[in-house]
């Protein structure tokens, strides 16, 4: 699953991409699954998000037992 990470890491943002960013964000992917779909390590994705000032993703909360 890691070989698409990197495909455009570093490379600009194209409009395309920041709109798949945008509907996959919102629809509540997690944040590592947006970034293997849009070929970017998911720090960039989340710095990108943050950017655009998407809703922050809150990570589920561990299973307590």
């Amino acid at each position: 699953m890691t070989e698409n990470v990197t495909l455009n890491a570093g490379s600009p943002w194209t409009i395309t991409a920041v709109e798949k960013l945008r509907e996959l964000w919102n629809g509540g992917v997690e944040p590592a699954l947006v970034a293997h779909a849009l070929g970017r390590p998911e720090p960039e994705v989340r710095a990108k998000a943050a950017e655009l000032r998407l809703p922050q993703h809150v990570e589920a909360p561990a299973d307590r037992d």
